[in-house]
């Protein structure tokens, strides 16, 4: 049986990107450009996996996710966004959103998440519950180290911009010295000019 996907962003252009690839993946889609429609289809339709954004027109997402879950529907959720906050990432995570993904999505990134967070049906149901448990402690542990390195990445860009490249200035006012910033801005993949 095919697995079935619900898309929910308010963008169609990226509706119809993830569509596509997750078709090509072998996925059956369906979308949603709002929480409304989403809402409807959770009702209709049953999914293994929903993709969301954080920003929609009528809703926040992680309201709508909270709802879901209200309503008893646990299907796993991986939330998206290329302007949420840390808080919102966080928020969401604590409430059980499988992962979350800035945009714009790498889809080298995205799909094996996608893949990662479909489980494939089993006989033994002693190992489903062995490997769900694995799954969640590493998801977990991973979502928190990748908001971590997001957040410093983010920090260490603005006083880039701020102090104008002055690595001096940057490591006064982060409280990192000189030779360890340099290792950290090299690890978070930010360049220096």
């Amino acid at each position: 049986m095919e697995k079935q996907i619900l898309i929910v962003d308010d963008e169609l252009g990226i509706r119809e990107l993830l569509r596509e690839c997750l078709e090509d993946e072998g996925y059956l889609v369906k979308l949603a450009e709002n929480a409304l429609e989403a809402d409807k289809m959770v009702k209709e339709y049953r999914f293994d996996l929903i993709l969301m954004d954080v920003w929609l027109p009528d809703m926040d997402g992680v309201s709508l996710f909270k709802r879901f879950l209200s309503n008893g529907i646990v299907t796993p959720v991986i939330m998206m966004s290329g302007h949420a906050s840390i808080t919102s990432a966080l928020e969401a995570i604590r409430i059980g959103a499988r992962d979350f993904l800035e945009k714009p999505l790498s889809l080298s990134k995205l799909l094996p998440l996608v893949d990662k967070h479909i489980l494939k049906e089993r006989t033994n149901s002693e190992g489903v519950l062995e490997d769900i448990s694995e799954i969640i402690t590493l998801d977990l542990n991973n979502q928190l180290k990748n908001i971590k390195e997001t957040l410093e990445r983010r920090y260490f860009l603005y006083h880039m911009n701020k102090q104008k490249g002055n690595i001096t200035k940057i490591a006064e006012v982060s409280g990192v010295d000189r030779a360890h910033l340099y290792r950290k801005f090299k690890n978070l993949g930010i360049k220096i000019k």
